[in-house]
């Protein structure tokens, strides 16, 4: 039985008032987590888009967007990728009325002059083409020894596909971000080449067992680079009828990209790919733990402030309707870090390399106080697991600031980790049509031939000439000052 409050003394109804107070408070704590929890996405946190759903992609769509000052469409300056004129058409087809439009009198037989002309650009149907190859074996006049011709390079038995359908086959499949069995379907549909699936999937694990020499290559230019970007997401595999975590890991620098796969997301995989230790260039990334072992090799390391101010955001969003608690905070902050990045784009439009003294010493100050006092808002606030998630990201860019702000000192250190992480959509949209891998195995073959074909492309190399060269086993491989 409950009792009665009127019978306490004054002691046992101020013992129970300050238990209510601490209830409430704790209630209130994990009602806010829970908020935080729920209202995370894309936006506000580092987790991907892809992870996103219809509510987060709904508030994105409400969020009013600031207006460019650029007109849209195409800007001045900017080079049209529309179709041109040819002056040596293939084919050209004359096409004379053959009637008077005023009387009906007929017109087919008469001369008359070229009045308007338009080119339309065509491929004819295609056709597969067989050529049969003949070896002619011949007898020597002089010493009787009978030589027989040699079979072109690549033939397979007396019937097989040749390099151009191998190359468009395994472009399809390694590229084109569908299953082995649609790229085969494809490709008898669109090239009248009715490969099967085994021939298919046969064809990635030999493009795949051919890039050995171009991914040591890769590595080695990577591991040469000024500037070197590194990031990981997660993705799915398929193992003993249940779905595992596997992580694919992106490293680029300039045109250079590289994927790989690994069932860990530690030092066991960073390690492993070899790119990473040893490294003395600028490493550019998020703020993952794992990467913290390789500083001390680094010239210097820039966080990704696209990741920070997504953080940022996050934490404004705590505040309850028409308070500022956080938002006094963070907008400062993540003002002072846009700021500095306009002024570093201005600095360089200018014929700068540094920016002006002055400037970046005032967008310091104002980063510095508005931190303090996130630390000072949120030190003794209160959280059902520890420390306040405010004070915690406050207290990141205090003690890492010379890795936030380095892209101000050195204009060759992007602002973000985008040109790394945006190669990383085509791995999240291969998941949402495959939605997983048979095994780390098979990532790890889909992540080197992507690094190949990316890396060629970014070169201004054909994919199907990269392809057809490497199924050839002579791979195209990357500059190494690239």
């Amino acid at each position: 039985m409950t009792p009665d409050p009127a019978s306490w003394s004054r002691e046992e109804l101020l013992a129970a008032l300050v238990e209510r107070d601490r209830v409430i408070a704790a209630l209130l704590a994990e009602v806010e987590q829970l908020k935080r929890r729920v209202g995370m996405d894309s936006s506000n946190s580092s987790m991907p888009p892809s992870s996103d759903g219809p509510a987060a992609r709904a508030k994105r769509g409400r969020k009013p967007k600031k207006r460019s000052p650029r007109p849209r469409g195409g800007q001045a300056g900017h080079e049209g990728h529309a179709l041109a004129w040819r002056s040596d058409p293939g084919q050209i087809t004359i096409i004379t009325p053959q009637a008077c439009a005023g009387c009906g009198y007929r017109l087919a037989d008469l001369r008359g002059k070229v009045a308007a002309r338009v080119q339309v650009f065509d491929t004819p149907p295609v056709k597969l083409q067989v050529t049969e190859y003949r070896m002619v074996k011949v007898t020597c006049p002089a010493c009787r020894r009978t030589t027989r011709a040699a079979t072109p390079a690549g033939m397979a038995g007396p019937c097989c596909y040749g390099p151009n359908v191998r190359a468009a086959t395994a472009l399809l499949a390694c590229a084109g971000h569908m299953s082995i069995e649609r790229a085969a379907d494809l490709m008898g549909v669109l090239l009248d080449a009715p490969v099967s699936t085994g021939f298919t999937g046969g064809l990635v694990k030999r493009v795949a067992s051919r890039l050995a020499a171009f991914e040591t290559a890769l590595k080695n230019a990577l591991r040469a680079a000024p500037v070197l970007h590194h990031d990981e997401t997660p993705a799915r595999v398929a193992a003993d009828d249940e779905d595992r975590l596997l992580y694919v890991y992106t490293a680029r620098a300039g045109r250079l990209v590289w994927f790989g796969a690994a069932d860990n997301r530690g030092h066991d995989a960073l390690d492993g790919f070899g790119i990473l230790p040893g490294y003395r260039g600028t490493l550019v990334r998020d703020d993952y733990t794992g990467y913290a072992k390789y500083d001390k090799d680094l010239a210097a390391v820039q966080l990704c402030c696209a990741h920070l101010l997504r953080s940022l955001r996050g934490i404004g969003e705590l505040d309850a309707d028409g308070s500022r608690v956080q938002r006094c905070w963070t907008e400062p902050v993540m003002s002072a870090l846009t700021d500095a990045k306009a002024a570093v784009a201005k600095a360089r439009a200018d014929g700068f390399s540094v920016v002006d003294a002055e400037v970046l010493d005032g967008l310091r100050a104002r980063y510095d106080e508005a931190v303090a006092w996130g630390i000072a808002t949120n030190a003794h606030r209160d959280w059902p697991n520890g420390r306040h998630p405010g004070y915690i990201l406050a207290r990141r860019p205090q003690t890492r600031a010379t890795q936030v702000w380095r892209f101000t000192v050195d204009f060759a250190v992007p602002f973000t980790n985008n040109p790394c992480e945006q190669p990383q959509r085509m791995v999240k949209l291969q998941m949402k049509i495959g939605g997983c891998w048979r095994s780390v195995r098979t990532a790890a073959r889909y992540c080197l031939i992507r690094s190949y074909l990316g890396t060629a492309r970014n070169h201004g190399i054909h994919p199907l000439d990269a392809l057809r060269d490497a199924l050839s086993g002579n791979s195209w491989m990357p500059p190494q000052n690239a």
